[in-house]
């Protein structure tokens, strides 16, 4: 599941991710980072994961293939998770990334939305 959040402002793009990510979730992702890349012309990303449990790898491909076609365009991205797993991707994606991608523990949150809403 995708869920928006409150500090969702110009262009910065904050999400939770829960539960199981579909392709319709993705697609959703998508339509609002790629959004906010056209009337800005880069998106800075908020995206925290809490007891994540599946991911549909087809909707996951398609998603990482869209990071590297479109990764230059991001400002600062943070990902928030629990699991070692999310740390690695954060790791993995963090070179097609303008900026990088920053990673936080679960309870460094308030720390990784003040990153990419200040930079600090």
């Amino acid at each position: 599941m995708l869920e928006v959040l409150k500090e969702t402002e110009g262009d910065m793009l904050a999400v939770r991710v829960s539960g199981e990510l579909t392709n319709e979730d993705f697609d959703l992702y998508r339509e609002l980072i790629r959004d906010r890349m056209k009337r800005y012309g880069s998106a800075r990303l908020y995206y925290e994961m809490v007891s994540l449990s599946w991911v549909k790898p087809g909707a996951a491909l398609e998603n990482g293939l869209f990071d590297v076609v479109h990764g230059r365009e991001y400002g600062r991205v943070a990902m928030v998770g629990e699991k070692v797993w999310q740390e690695w991707a954060a790791k993995l994606i963090s070179p097609f990334k303008k900026k990088g991608v920053q990673y936080y523990d679960l309870h460094e949150r308030e720390q990784a939305m003040r990153w990419v809403q200040e930079g600090e």
